[in-house]
């Protein structure tokens, strides 16, 4: 795990039938690459279910005034929980294709134009049989 983090982090305690797709240093090591460590303000790992088998939520605060400096203009990121025998396979996926989506997404809200800004946006990840797909809206 990197040192200088600069954004919150909390992470469920999970049933043994379940792991996170990621380790946070994976996601960490990601984020650094892309520089868009800065465009993130907290990370949570949770477990829930009705997810599918792997997703990954990123959740735009939009700029506003009144809004604290430390969200207004970034993301919350989630990584939820898969069941255990599909970790390594979801993880695999996650580095290739997931994270760079991610990054891309996350650079592009860091240098939109103020419309874009100005209303909340989000990105999920959503591995199902293998295939990972996204969606923003």
């Amino acid at each position: 795990m990197l040192e200088n983090t600069q954004y919150g982090f909390s992470k469920d305690k999970l049933p043994k039938a379940f792991s996170y797709p990621l380790k946070r240093s994976l996601l960490d090591a990601g984020l650094n690459g892309a520089t868009a460590m800065d465009a993130v303000y907290s990370v949570r790992y949770l477990f829930g279910r009705g997810r599918g088998p792997a997703t990954i939520d990123a959740l735009f605060s939009p700029e506003r005034s009144g809004a604290h400096a430390s969200v207004s203009g970034k993301s919350l990121i989630t990584v939820w929980a898969v069941p255990s025998a599909e970790r390594k396979t979801c993880e695999d996926i996650l580095i290739a294709e997931g994270l760079p989506i991610l990054c891309r997404w996350l650079a592009k809200s860091s240098h939109a134009g103020n419309v874009w800004r100005s209303t909340a946006h989000d990105l999920r990840l959503v591995i199902h049989d293998g295939v990972l797909r996204h969606r923003e809206s």
